[in-house]
């Protein structure tokens, strides 16, 4: 797998990720939380970026813990948290490779989990298993098969900012299925724009093969159109994943 690190992305990620309800999205986190067999008050954050949606569950008085493998993510976000004046505990750590301690719930936001080729996804659900209190619960969301395939590959997507321009170019690769995004940026200093370059690379998932796997690891597990408790159509782009570790399971 393409080691994908953001640290080129970090200084530009906030405001391409302007127009995004964080609020809303931690409302709809938070109503899964809430249903799960336990109380939940450890929650971890696998992939957190600049820590949007940690920063907002500590503010509903959850104990949270925000992991992310780069190092320039992990300093926006807790410079963030100390601005905002939240506890939250930053680590750095791949989201292929998870170390969760003792926590009540495990949440990817925005995709982090599109970034691990299928071959790894049994591994990860395994590690999340065994790593939450009985009861706990794994929520995350994928973009879809149909978004990958018929919405983002073979797109240029560019724009012109007041402090960043930014050229963004999808191709379509197969075995196994993915999109590959190579991105350029060119951010102000003073007068003169730095640029950076940035490769991604985000793998089809099909969400009957996502909860056969969750079901393996011994997770009760759904899919929902995200935002909503339908299941998800044709048509949706982004899926959304509750699964939930039985009270009787046998860890802690």
């Amino acid at each position: 797998m393409a080691q994908v690190s953001y640290d080129a992305f970090a200084d530009v990620y906030d405001a391409l990720m302007a127009d995004v309800d964080y609020d809303a999205w931690a409302d709809y986190l938070q109503e899964f939380l809430q249903q799960a067999p336990r109380r939940v008050r450890r929650v971890t954050e696998a992939g957190c970026g600049t820590g949007s949606i940690s920063l907002r569950l500590a503010a509903r008085g959850y104990e949270v813990t925000a992991t992310d493998l780069s190092p320039e993510m992990l300093a926006v976000g807790a410079e963030r948290a100390r601005e905002a004046g939240v506890h939250i505990r930053f680590a750095r750590q791949d989201v292929g490779a998870l170390e969760l301690g003792r926590c009540d719930a495990l949440v990817c936001a925005c995709d982090v989990l599109n970034y691990l080729p299928p071959e790894r996804l049994s591994a990860v659900f395994s590690r999340a298993f065994a790593g939450l209190a009985r009861g706990g619960v794994l929520l995350f969301d994928l973009s879809s098969p149909s978004k990958l395939r018929g919405t983002l590959a073979g797109q240029v997507y560019y724009e012109d900012l007041d402090d960043l321009s930014y050229f963004w170019r999808n191709t379509w690769a197969d075995d196994p299925p993915r999109v590959e995004m190579d991105l350029t940026f060119f951010l102000r200093r003073g007068d003169l724009y730095e640029r950076r370059d940035e490769r991604q690379v985000q793998y089809v998932h099909e969400t009957a093969e996502v909860l056969r796997l969750l079901s393996a690891a011994g997770f009760s597990a759904a899919a929902y159109a995200f935002g909503t408790h339908l299941p998800p159509g044709e048509e949706t782009d982004r899926i959304f994943f509750a699964a939930y570790k039985p009270a009787e399971a046998p860890n802690f």
